[in-house]
């Protein structure tokens, strides 16, 4: 069997896992047969792909949300220089604010702060706590942009919805028979609903990702285009991947970019900054290697158990 069918456990990632993960946090319930479709492998090679990558810790769990957008809420990232010692004490001050989903250290000590935040309103008490705990005296917030800005809430939720995605927030990938037991209703009623809320963008189903558990090399570049050029992203993501996972940018920061990359070596990651500088579309380039990161339950996910949850 080739290496692209099989890959032995505590192994870097390669192509083919970077390429699942990414099919994964876009929609973690993608079946498998589309899976392999996507990677040209087998069912059974992308199976043992995911199991692998689950008892490495890299993977930790399948996750269902409503999503950002049928709440009218917002997703903001919070960095800097962090002068706080050890910073895993600053990680945990940090969760216990029921805003922050997201927190990573790199190196010298710069940390990115991720929050969910249900209005505008709410941006500056959240950016003064992260600022005040983390000790980030000149913290960067950046309202990121995923396609536009979100609007009023646009879904109003029946009862059925909230309990179908209260079955899906631990496992996405629960068979659909098995939720319908669950909450009385016919698994083609339980279809419908659920179709309806992927087609509209009212549900998130992503993955826990834990790449810092692995032996891969991520990393953020920030990026800064030159005055007066404008970055078409989907064509320049697609030209780098696998290596460019992913680019965030901001609506109210604009020309500011930050790439989130993988490598397997400090040599190809190298040659990856080396690439992007000679694009000649941005000014200054400034890689950031990350160490380690945490996910944490958010203000979402309480609001799913009280609203999902039936009464026992």
């Amino acid at each position: 069997m080739s290496y692209l069918a099989s890959r032995q456990s505590s192994e870097a990632m390669d192509e083919t896992d970077i390429l699942l993960i990414l099919s994964l946090l876009v929609n973690s319930r993608t079946p498998y047969q589309v899976l392999a479709e996507r990677v040209h492998l087998s069912v059974n090679a992308v199976h043992k792909r995911l199991q692998t990558l689950i008892e490495e810790g890299v993977v930790q769990g399948f996750t269902a949300k409503p999503s950002l957008y049928a709440l009218g809420a917002y997703d903001v990232l919070i960095h800097g220089q962090s002068r706080a010692s050890p910073v895993s004490d600053a990680m945990k001050r940090l969760s216990s604010n029921d805003s922050v989903y997201w927190v990573t250290v790199a190196s010298g000590n710069y940390l990115y702060v991720g929050c969910y935040i249900r209005s505008i309103a709410e941006l500056e008490g959240v950016a003064e706590f992260i600022r005040g705990t983390a000790e980030i005296p000149e913290p960067k917030v950046g309202i990121i942009n995923w396609g536009g800005a979100p609007p009023t809430p646009v879904k109003p939720f029946d009862d059925l919805d909230w309990q179908i995605i209260y079955q899906l927030k631990d496992d996405s990938r629960k068979p659909l028979a098995e939720i319908a037991e669950t909450v009385n209703a016919s698994a083609k009623t339980v279809r419908r609903h659920l179709d309806d809320m992927i087609q509209n963008h009212y549900i998130d189903m992503g993955l826990k990702w834990y790449p810092d558990k692995g032996n891969d090399i991520m990393t953020i570049f920030h990026a800064r285009t030159r005055p007066g050029v404008r970055l078409n992203q989907q064509d320049f993501t697609m030209r780098y991947l696998p290596n460019l996972l992913y680019t965030m940018t901001f609506s109210n920061l604009p020309g500011e970019h930050l790439l989130v990359t993988w490598t397997r070596s400090m040599k190809e990651l190298k040659e990856l900054g080396e690439r992007i500088e000679r694009e000649g579309v941005f000014e200054s380039v400034s890689p950031n290697i990350l160490y380690t990161g945490d996910i944490y339950p958010t203000w979402r996910d309480k609001l799913t158990e009280e609203r999902g949850k039936q009464p026992t």
